[in-house]
């Protein structure tokens, strides 16, 4: 008989997210699933009820669950459907979907160093420094064929128009072959999220090579006065207060001795030997330099 004052109506519920019960019975095989089409959710939930009823239920009021324990063979898990009140007086509940389906894999792990990604460039007047991170490895589980999807692992950090160096908590990404990036939320876990990045970000600054000579040449020859250094010029980095306490990189006389000679010395040095701890050639700058100083002979008088 009808009940005029509550007749029963109908209530739908949009992606009812479906909870998996007993993991652990997959897991403890050594085995690890993924949910297949996205089956872990309920795209339309229907529930028969009189009025009174529908009226005081919501969506968060639907509960879904499937019990891996009672998977079948091909995989499937059945969803059962319930509301955590006023199930008793509820005529019919039902989902368009009734089962999840996943695909059981034996479980795979794999560790990938983390690449370093600096997009940007910095301030006018600086330049990109030694980039550290504080920890260099991951490691990836999940799945035997989601894992094998995996050829690189990497963070990013964006330098725009920095005059000082930059730390960073920064997400790592995971990569496929083509360099794309793979979705790890569904079915890889990493054993860190996200790595401190500290990358230093330098100060610019260009001085002149000077040099000083020693000894006495040859008898017979002496010093003109003319020597060159090529080049003369040249770009140094480091932190801006450094800086500020250098004037030039200077090639001490000791290595320049013309004790006994009677010909040009022309010798080329390593730049990187003369600048102190924590100063570095800026990037693209030449290591070396050529020197020449000129000898000739004594006029007669």
């Amino acid at each position: 008989m009808t009940n005029y004052q509550d007749p029963e109506t109908v209530l739908t519920v949009s992606n009812v997210p479906v909870k998996l019960l007993h993991t652990e019975a997959v897991k403890s095989e050594g085995k690890i699933f993924i949910v297949l089409n996205d089956s872990d959710t309920i795209p339309v939930v229907t529930i028969n009820a009189p009025r009174s009823i529908v009226d005081a239920l919501g969506a968060d009021n639907v509960v879904a669950t499937a019990d891996l324990e009672d998977m079948n063979p091909d995989y499937t898990v059945p969803i059962m459907l319930s509301t955590n009140k006023y199930s008793d007086s509820i005529t019919n509940i039902s989902g368009s979907i009734r089962h999840v389906s996943l695909s059981v894999e034996d479980e795979s792990k794999a560790t990938f160093p983390i690449e370093t990604t600096v997009s940007g460039n910095a301030a006018n007047g600086y330049q990109i420094g030694q980039v550290t991170l504080d920890q260099n490895q991951v490691r990836v589980t999940g799945p035997v064929s989601e894992v094998e999807k995996v050829k690189s692992a990497g963070v990013s950090v964006d330098i725009s128009d920095s005059d000082r160096s930059i730390s960073t908590n920064a997400e790592i990404h995971l990569y496929d072959e083509d360099g794309r990036d793979i979705d790890i939320d569904k079915n890889l876990t990493l054993n860190i999220d996200k790595v401190m990045v500290r990358v230093e970000v330098l100060a610019l600054k260009e001085v002149p090579v000077k040099i000083a000579v020693s000894g006495v040449p040859g008898d017979g020859f002496r010093l003109n006065g003319e020597t060159s250094v090529e080049p003369g010029r040249v770009t140094i980095a480091g932190k801006k207060s450094t800086l500020e306490t250098i004037d030039a990189i200077n090639i001490p006389s000791s290595e320049l001795n013309v004790n006994g000679r009677t010909a040009n010395l022309v010798k080329t040095f390593d730049l990187r030997k003369y600048i102190v701890d924590g100063v570095e050639l800026a990037e693209g700058e030449t290591e070396t330099v050529k020197v020449t100083v000129e000898i000739i002979a004594t006029e007669d008088e």
